[in-house]
């Protein structure tokens, strides 16, 4: 009886260790996922605040800016190019540093600081601004 008692604690104690194992295992799964989420959430609000602040920088606001007013300010695009039957003018964040003292400082803020602007347009007004980062290594 007392073998059987003690068998039958010993196995209880041994699964209830690799419960206590699995447990720990699993939640430091979740938290790191959860950890690895909250910060890709609080880098794409980081981009995105900074995409923001280059666009008004710029003078530029989605559905607003007219093609015109673009050629006018930010000059001729390094290319144009037809993309999903919308035109899209590129330029160069570098060459528009010259032109806009603020820009510098702002594109410094990024982790990754975007090489280019693209803007799409719908008829003659900017449908989408896109920040083309420059590729990793």
């Amino acid at each position: 009886m007392k073998f059987k008692f003690a068998l039958i604690t010993s196995l209880v104690l041994a699964s209830t260790a690799a419960q206590a194992d699995w447990l720990k295992a699993a939640t430091d799964s979740v938290k790191g996922s959860v950890t690895d989420s909250v910060k890709q959430s609080a880098d794409s609000a980081k981009d995105a605040a900074y995409d923001s602040a280059v666009q008004s920088a710029l003078g530029l606001t989605q559905g607003k800016t007219s093609s015109s007013y673009v050629l006018e300010k930010l000059g001729e695009p390094v290319s144009k190019t037809l993309k999903q039957q919308k035109e899209v003018w590129s330029y160069d964040l570098s060459k528009l540093q010259q032109t806009y003292p603020a820009l510098p400082a702002l594109l410094a803020q990024y982790p990754q600081a975007p090489k280019a602007i693209e803007l799409s347009f719908d008829k003659d007004v900017v449908s989408k601004i896109n920040m083309i980062k420059a590729e990793s290594k």
